[in-house]
């Protein structure tokens, strides 16, 4: 069932527009509501006035809705029945639909002609709908509420900010509360810098002027640039058309390029700054290369896939740091620390050494062998670890004591070689010439089977023979199986000078000058295999020190040996390793990793990690940092 919807309106001139419409339903409904079939927006009407049904595509039925009426060829009535061949004239409000059978189609159909009527004034009616179904008549014109709205947003986000900010200039706190410039922010601080919430003008220092650098300078003194600016920009390659476009039109308001706001943005929500994403640092230096042909660092995208070998830094002549050099992880590599110590031998589970710690009742890890605690000591931040102190790490094994006084051990003094050599002649200026050097009250056995049964010096000589002159017992002292020769390299004294010299030791306590690693984490850990070896399961993971037979082999691990667990961002390793996790952006002698796990113990041991480096090596880093 069709029907066909004529409506007529009439132009300001006159002219009648006709708009018609089929509709395919067997009954429709009319009313003021916009949701039913015919829409007459006259106020003499319900919302659902009628309801017009045909079953044959000829006779029309009417009915009005809750007793409503209508209009039918001048009567007023609720229901009508219509033969649509004979015509017939409706009145609903303001409206008239005439209706008459259409047979111009296949087949006929019932047309519904909708006008409004001359009865009723057309502006009238209009003016009435507008008051009915607007809000027109409670507020003013649109000009008006459009300039009123247009003033009010100039006041609130234009001038009262400027009021505001000028108010507050040279004032270091602000007092607490709403402030009006602080709807131009878009978010808070980050931790970081929440203690600045108070504070604009210490970042903003000029209206309408982006974030300086001299700025963030006034607080962070000490923050070194990544790479001179010219250089980062020239690794960041073209930037194209349009980027480069848009970075005239900021230099022309003061947003230079390089600025530090440029990565680091504020005001993006409390808390700690997100990490640097690796995208972020592979732009440049995945193949940084191709626009710095003159750098010296290697390419570098991802530490899973895509990452040099380590270059640690070591010294290449004994003893001696200004030396110190950066060497590739391939091959032997050697630290030329000036001491003789074999790892191997202190770590044997069974042997001399192992019997004389349990003899001295030391934690040798169950009764097996020398653990590296026993010589290693954490540092208080638990990310390095301290360098080994003769009197404190090895003295209870190695003993200088060369008499007992009254209870109290007489000891040598370690690193004075000109002080021992006049310590042992004036202890035979004042001892028997036939008495000889030995522990006192701490006299113990050699460790192993060699010299069964006799006393343990401070030398350690293959005869029973004790030297009965001071000249025998500097040069026992200092030549092979003497206290001081097993472990350091010794330079008798030349021709007409007695000055016995030892071998200046250097202990290097940072390798990885570019890198951050913390042990915190990884000491709790051991590589499954490993723990049957003798040691610290989480130490030999990484350390080969039981197969370490003198004290220059290097026994930091490859990269190799780190990507076992770790892995670049987003590679589904154990641990998911992006560049921020090892490495600062900004260059300099702390170089501590920005980015480390969220939890309070972590962000407690970063902030204290970053206070030690220890001097030596400080002096170093800032002099390699200096060129």
């Amino acid at each position: 069932m069709t029907f066909l919807i004529r409506r007529i309106s009439t132009t300001a001139d006159g002219r009648e527009i006709v708009r018609t419409a089929d509709v395919a339903k067997a009954q429709l409904t009319l009313g003021r509501d916009a949701a039913n079939d015919i829409h007459l927006p006259d106020l003499a009407l319900d919302p659902d006035h009628a309801v017009l049904t045909s079953k044959d595509g000829r006779h029309l039925l009417v009915r009005a809705s809750g007793g409503l009426r209508f209009g039918l060829n001048g009567q007023s009535v609720s229901e009508a029945n219509i033969d649509a061949a004979d015509g017939a004239e409706l009145r609903f409000g303001g409206h008239r639909i005439t209706v008459a059978l259409d047979g111009e189609g296949a087949a006929p159909r019932i047309a519904l002609t909708v006008l409004r009527t001359d009865e009723l004034s057309h502006s009238a009616l209009d003016r009435d709908e507008a008051v009915a179904f607007s809000m027109r008549g409670l507020l003013p014109g649109r000009r008006i509420s459009a300039w009123a709205f247009g003033l009010l947003v100039l006041a609130a986000f234009l001038i009262a900010p400027i009021w505001a900010y000028t108010s507050y200039r040279g004032v270091e706190e602000r007092p607490q509360g709403f402030h009006a410039d602080m709807s131009w922010t878009s978010g808070p601080l980050s931790s970081a810098h929440a203690d600045l919430s108070g504070d604009c003008q210490s970042c903003h220092t000029r209206a309408f002027e982006p974030v300086t650098d001299n700025a963030c300078k006034s607080c962070h003194e000490d923050v070194h640039d990544h790479a001179p600016v010219a250089r980062q920009l020239l690794a960041r390659g073209d930037p194209g058309a349009w980027r480069a476009s848009l970075i005239r039109i900021g230099e022309m308001f003061g947003r230079a390029q390089g600025r530090c706001v440029d990565c680091h943005t504020e005001h993006e929500g409390a808390g700690p700054m997100p990490a640097t994403a690796q995208q972020f640092c592979s732009d440049c230096h995945a193949d940084m290369n191709q626009r710095l042909t003159d750098t010296r660092l290697g390419n570098a995208g991802d530490f899973g896939t895509s990452h040099p070998q380590f270059r640690p830094l070591v010294q290449t002549r004994p003893g001696d740091p200004a030396s110190m050099q950066r060497v590739n992880m391939a091959g032997n590599v050697t630290d030329q620390n000036g001491l003789k110590f074999p790892h191997n031998l202190h770590m044997q589970q069974d042997g001399g050494v192992a019997r004389m710690a349990r003899n001295l009742r030391l934690n040798i890890g169950g009764g097996q062998g020398m653990e590296c605690a026993n010589c290693h000591r954490p540092t208080a931040d638990r990310t390095r670890f301290e360098p080994v102190d003769m009197e404190r790490d090895c003295q209870s094994c190695h003993s200088l004591s060369i008499e007992n006084v009254g209870g109290i051990n007489r000891t040598l003094r370690h690193g004075q070689p000109d002080q021992v050599v006049a310590d042992l002649y004036a202890f035979y200026r004042s001892t028997p010439p036939d008495r000889p050097l030995n522990l006192g009250g701490m006299a113990r056995r050699r460790p192993g089977e060699f010299a069964e049964g006799q006393i343990y010096n401070i030398y350690f000589r293959e005869t029973a023979r004790r030297p009965s002159r001071a000249e025998d017992a500097v040069r026992a002292v200092f030549s092979r199986g003497g206290a001081c020769y097993d472990c350091h390299t010794i330079y008798a004294p030349g021709a007409g000078s007695n000055r016995w010299r030892v071998q200046k030791v250097h202990q290097t306590s940072r390798y990885m000058l570019h890198g951050w690693f913390d042990h915190a984490d990884h000491l709790r850990m051991a590589v499954p295999g490993q723990a049957s070896r003798t040691g610290s399961p989480a130490c030999l993971s990484c350390h080969n020190a039981d197969r370490s037979t003198t004290a220059s082999q290097l026994m930091l691990p490859d990269i190799a040996s780190c990507r076992r667990c770790h892995g670049g961002e987003n590679s589904g390793k154990a641990v998911e390793s992006p560049c921020a996790s090892c490495h600062e952006y900004h260059q300099g002698p702390r170089a501590g990793a920005p980015w480390q796990p969220s939890d309070e113990r972590h962000q407690r041991d970063n902030d204290r990690r970053r206070q030690g480096v220890t001097s030596i090596t400080d002096a170093i880093l800032r002099r390699l940092y200096a060129g």
